[in-house]
């Protein structure tokens, strides 16, 4: 054995929480016949609560099975792409299983998504078929003719959204004046004669899922991902939080999102409980719902749970139904995990999740939770700290290094990508270099202490610098530029530009007038909040741009 794991002591008494077993098994029958078997099993119990609608199981199964047809009728076979680009919305999981039923591989996209990052996506995969919520449409018939997507669905996010709605439903759910020519509206597509059955899948082999993240570079990688590996974390995170048939999650995160997929998709599916769905997140509507449906459960990223929290109307709701609350995308206060403690009498749950893991395998566990951990390994996945300097060998413990994880839910590799970039993340016997730097204490928790990766936490979301400077670099002013991250209280980090002007442009062009620019060319969360302009930038001896030293400048002032 070339790379040895660590000695698994955690799992002992007073640290793995009874709930957690020790052993289990995934068996062979991916998520979407999950949800087929709850259909089976109680037919009228709700699946999904979207402001005020009910959809059972059996509904929900004969919806999938509907769009599924549609697929069928659109030429998807085993093996094709298909991209969701919606926010959370019942369309968005019908499509998913939908897509799974018919053997389609699913692309979650960012309804935040310009163009782009769209038509990047939309050609790295070879999407065949595109399911995109109205406001995109626009953005979509802007590159149609550059993507190779032979047919789109179109639908309105207030498809669903019942004529009276039981809690508020955010702004701007429906999109007046779109011309939708040459796209199929939802109201069609989901009338097809459904499918009489699902295609037999090999979990191990076949594709479910192609999750978008990125690299040292900057370009978005697709994480190929399993049926199995999907399955694995959609029974392990319930495990996770206590989860049961009887829970109700509030879906809070996007679950075009791994963490939002999983979470509050998968999970719930798999245990045949029910999703409580927010388009967006709102604190006082998330508050509401919680007392009205009972919400049992709810992961969210840490600006969430600070929102809430927070809230000067928190005592003015029953969130008695509170059994499990879960948390990540950034470090967690431990006056935080207190006020969570006095507040509900829960410990607030941190996790560690990558798309190229399929979310989660290191969780606190409750009960035994180390402010500033995001937990100890799961059952069935290894970890190792590699030396920063030779990843041959293990750190000691308390000692930083490179965290590397091996277990069923690693991705099989990267989709279409050359072999120095499948190499920079996924090794030899099963092992993936996550480019996090941790230290692991005594007793087997992990903190992450930095990122090889020069990558932003930006509320929860990544943010890759070389992404945001490539799209910066198609502004006719700028000569030259270099994201960082800075620290925010609320938001994490935040993304910041230096840039020289080119000569002609000095004096002339002003920071308000790029931070308006990049709004159009990259997501809400991507795009710079602060520019300070440069006569030059400091290089190394290869001319290479030291973000080090930028950072540290700032960091310094």
């Amino acid at each position: 054995m070339k790379y040895l794991p660590e000695e698994r002591n955690w799992e002992r008494e007073g640290v793995w929480p009874d709930f957690w077993p020790k052993y289990y098994e995934h068996g062979n029958m991916p998520i979407v016949w999950q949800l087929h078997v709850n259909a089976l099993r109680h037919p009228k119990k709700t699946a999904i609560i979207f402001y005020g609608t009910r959809i059972s199981y059996r509904e929900l199964e004969q919806l999938v099975l509907r769009a599924a047809g549609g697929l069928k009728k659109l030429g998807v076979e085993k093996g094709d792409r298909v991209y969701l680009g919606m926010q959370n919305c019942p369309q968005f999981i019908i499509s998913y299983y939908a897509a799974m039923a018919v053997g389609g591989v699913i692309i979650g996209g960012s309804p935040m998504f310009k163009k782009g990052e769209m038509s990047y996506i939309l050609n790295d995969c070879g999407a065949k078929v595109a399911i995109i919520e109205e406001d995109n449409y626009p953005i979509f018939q802007s590159i149609r003719n550059q993507v190779p997507v032979e047919s789109v669905v179109v639908t309105s996010l207030n498809e669903y959204i019942p004529q009276n709605p039981e809690i508020p439903v955010p702004p701007g759910m429906v999109v007046e004046g779109l011309d939708y020519s040459g796209a199929i509206d939802w109201k069609d597509f989901i009338k097809s004669d459904p499918v009489e059955k699902y295609l037999p899948l090999d979990i191990d082999k076949d594709l479910a899922c192609l999750q978008y993240t990125s690299g040292t570079t900057g370009v978005p990688k697709g994480a190929m991902l399993t049926h199995r590996n999907i399955l694995v974390n959609a029974i392990q995170l319930p495990i996770i939080l206590g989860g049961h048939a009887d829970s109700v999650y509030g879906a809070v995160v996007p679950i075009f999102h791994i963490t939002g997929m999983q979470n509050n998709m998968n999970g719930p599916i798999f245990l045949g409980a029910t999703i409580v769905l927010f388009t967006r997140f709102d604190t006082e509507v998330f508050l509401k719902a919680s007392e009205l449906y009972k919400i049992t459960s709810w992961v969210a990223i840490t600006t969430m749970n600070i929102a809430v929290i927070n809230h000067p109307n928190l005592n003015k709701y029953d969130l008695s139904s509170y059994e499990a609350i879960g948390t990540g995308g950034a470090p967690v206060p431990a006056e935080l995990i207190k006020r969570y403690k006095d507040q509900f009498g829960l410990d607030l749950i941190d996790g560690w999740g990558m798309s190229e893991t399929a979310s989660a395998p290191l969780a606190s566990p409750a009960g035994h939770v180390k402010a500033g951990s995001c937990g100890i390994v799961v059952r069935g996945f290894d970890v190792r700290v590699a030396d920063l300097t030779d990843p041959t060998k293990n750190v000691p413990r308390g000692e930083e290094g490179e965290m590397w994880m091996r277990g069923p839910s690693i991705a099989r590799e990267y989709w279409h990508q050359p072999p120095e970039a499948q190499a920079e993340s996924f090794k030899e016997e099963g092992w993936l270099a996550t480019g996090d730097v941790i230290i692991m204490d005594e007793d087997g928790y992990i903190f992450i202490v930095g990122r090889t990766k020069e990558m932003i936490k930006a509320s929860g979301y990544s943010v890759f610098p070389a992404e945001v400077e490539k799209y910066l670099y198609q502004h006719p002013a700028i000569k030259e530029c270099c994201i960082i991250g800075v620290p925010d209280e609320y938001r994490g980090e935040d993304v910041k530009a230096y840039i020289v002007l080119k000569d002609e442009y000095k004096g002339k062009t002003t920071a308000e007038e790029i931070i308006n620019w990049a709004k159009d060319q990259m997501s809400v969360y991507k795009y710079p909040r602060q520019i300070e302009f440069r006569d030059d930038l400091p290089k190394s001896a290869t001319g290479k741009i030291m973000r080090k030293i930028l950072k540290e400048e700032h960091l310094n002032k």
